[in-house]
C-alpha cells in the first residue's frame, strides 16, 4: 500500500504531476542526467512531451535511456549542446495527470488520498487526511481530527480500505495510551 509522488501536494488534482528531476547535463549533444520520481523509466521515450515546472516550457524527448543506477539520460528536441541544456539543471520535468502512469492496484498518488474522509471500521469520522509522509518501510498518513493529528501505517493492518470515488478512507485505530 504505497502511495507515490511527495509530500506537501494539497487536496485536488493537480495541475502538473512530476516525473523526474534532472540532475545536470550530460556529454556534448545537449543531453541531461535525471532522477526518475516514482516509476518505471520505461515511459520515457521518443516524443514523450514533458512541461518545465518553474517556466512552463514544454519539451519533446528526442531520446532516453536509462543508467545501471536509476538515473537517465534524456534528450530534447532542440536542445543539441551542454549551453543549451544548462538552464533546465535543477529543473522538474512534469506531465498533465491524464498522462501518468497507470498504478497498480493497492497503490494512490498522494494527491488522490489528501482531502478523503477518515473513519473508523464502524464508520466513525477521524477526521481528513491531511499527508502522506515517505518512511523507510512504509508511508503513513496523517490524519487530522478533531483531537489532533494521528498518523497510520500504510499496510493493510490499519488501512483497510481505500475509496477514492467514495471519497473515504477506512482505517483501524488503536488506543494511543496503551501503544
Amino acid at each position: 500500500m504505497t502511495p507515490s509522488a511527495s509530500r506537501g501536494i494539497t487536496a485536488g488534482r493537480p495541475a502538473l504531476l512530476r516525473v523526474a528531476r534532472v540532475r545536470r547535463t550530460h556529454g556534448v549533444v545537449g543531453e541531461v542526467r535525471a532522477e526518475s520520481l516514482g516509476g518505471d523509466a520505461h515511459r520515457f521515450r521518443r516524443g514523450v512531451r514533458v512541461t518545465v515546472e518553474e517556466t512552463g516550457r514544454t519539451l519533446t524527448l528526442r531520446s532516453a535511456r536509462g543508467l545501471g543506477d536509476g538515473d537517465l539520460l534524456l534528450g530534447f528536441a532542440g536542445i543539441d549542446s551542454p549551453e543549451a541544456a544548462a538552464p533546465l539543471r535543477g529543473a522538474y520535468l512534469c506531465v498533465e495527470p491524464a498522462r501518468a502512469r497507470r498504478l497498480p492496484a493497492g497503490e494512490w498518488f498522494v494527491w488522490q488520498l489528501v482531502g478523503l474522509a477518515a473513519v473508523d471500521t464502524e464508520g466513525r469520522s477521524l477526521g481528513l487526511v491531511a499527508d502522506v509522509e515517505a518512511g523507510t518501510a512504509h508511508d503513513v498518513l496523517v490524519v487530522d481530527g478533531r483531537e489532533g493529528e494521528r498518523r497510520f501505517p500504510m499496510v493493510s493492518a490499519f488501512v483497510r480500505e481505500v475509496d477514492i470515488q467514495g471519497g473515504q478512507v477506512v482505517l483501524t485505530p488503536w488506543d494511543e495510551e496503551e501503544a
